[in-house]
């Protein structure tokens, strides 16, 4: 259930305003900025929710949180404490984002993907499902490939994710043909594959990503 907190929404030529909520005062506020809560959502106090956005059923939104316009925050997805969401974002179902965490504008979360505290994901980047960020790690740059077979993603780091199974470049480079062959690849898609990890093998050696910490 949830409990009466104090929530923001941005008023014409009064900027962030304070709102009991739940109230039937917050409620016309919300319809009015075709803001969406679905059922079973929680609302932390003092979190922004900026205009059009959607907030799934049975998510979470932490203390202070900022959800910028046109958010979508999907089913049972948790948006950490002073996260920080921007505009256009696409936070998909059971997506965990921590504790001051920034998703830049029109970035996408994918399913069951985790985003570790005071991470940082750049403006229209893709982390791919089920990927894991890790603390304070910075992603600026994203490559998201839909290949023959699984989809390819990786997020400037040294870590390249092929469907489920995750792996160092180097890794990939001396185990794609194996991996391949386990997961039932023909020899058209194990030499496409192969492609893919030697391309992004090549841009990381020239893209300047900065890493604070260690990815999870």
């Amino acid at each position: 259930m949830q409990h009466q907190v104090t929530i923001y929404l941005w008023v014409k030529a009064e900027g962030w305003r304070p709102f009991a909520y739940p109230s039937d005062e917050a409620a016309r506020e919300i319809k009015e900025r075709s803001i969406t809560i679905g059922d079973g959502a929680r609302i932390g106090d003092g979190a922004r929710i900026g205009n059009e956005a959607s907030i799934g059923d049975r998510a979470r939104i932490g203390n202070e949180a900022r959800i910028g316009d046109r958010a979508s925050i999907g089913y049972r997805a948790s948006i950490g404490d002073e996260a920080r969401i921007g505009n256009g974002v696409s936070i998909v179902d059971e997506a965990i984002i921590g504790n001051e965490a920034t998703i830049g504008d029109e970035a996408t979360i994918g399913y069951r993907a985790t985003i570790g505290d005071e991470a940082s994901i750049g403006d229209r980047a893709s982390i791919g499902d089920r990927a894991s960020i890790g603390y304070r790690a910075s992603i600026g740059k994203t490559i998201f490939i839909t290949g023959s077979g699984n989809t390819v993603n990786y997020y400037g780091l040294d870590v390249i994710h092929i469907g489920c199974i995750r792996k160092t470049i180097t890794e990939w480079q001396v185990q794609y043909r194996e991996v391949g062959k386990e997961n039932n690849y023909s020899e058209e898609q194990i030499e496409e594959y192969g492609a893919y990890i030697q391309m992004i093998a090549e841009l990381h050696k020239t893209w300047n990503i900065e890493v604070e910490a260690n990815e999870n």
